[in-house]
């Protein structure tokens, strides 16, 4: 393809490779701001302090203070997280970690091996609120 165009063909490949990356990444940004705006358009973007006044109701502080400071750090500037916000569809969060990397930190953090969080209930949306509930249900299991 390159000596078609008189150049090499590596440098053809680099360019491609560059071109076909830059497509995706610009892809990704456009997807995440779409998301962050829709997410701001349906709810309050709410302080640390507001977030875990209304956590308190259902989770222990220390686990809606955990939730908070993973969560911000994906989300700032324009986004902080609400508990009624659903995990997948509202927050542009990558999946594995709030899946697979928060139990495990959680755990380790409380003092009880992450194998002790029980089951996902299968009626629960995927919320924050619920996902704090659910990290709230493994110390309970080591008793």
């Amino acid at each position: 393809m390159g000596e078609l165009l008189g150049i090499p063909e590596w440098l053809a490949m680099t360019l491609w490779v560059i071109v076909f990356g830059g497509v995706i990444w610009f892809w990704a940004w456009r997807n995440t701001r779409k998301m962050i705006s829709a997410t701001l358009a349906k709810r309050p973007n709410p302080t640390k302090e507001d977030f875990l006044a209304i956590l308190r109701a259902d989770v222990a502080l220390e686990t809606a203070e955990f939730l908070w400071e993973r969560a911000i750090v994906q989300l700032e500037p324009r986004l902080t997280p609400h508990p009624d916000d659903h995990m997948i569809d509202d927050l542009p969060l990558d999946e594995d970690e709030w899946s697979m990397d928060w139990p495990r930190e959680f755990a380790e953090k409380q003092g009880f091996h992450e194998s002790n969080l029980p089951d996902w209930p299968a009626d629960w949306p995927v919320t924050v609120r619920n996902f704090g509930r659910w990290l709230d249900l493994g110390p309970q299991q080591t008793v």
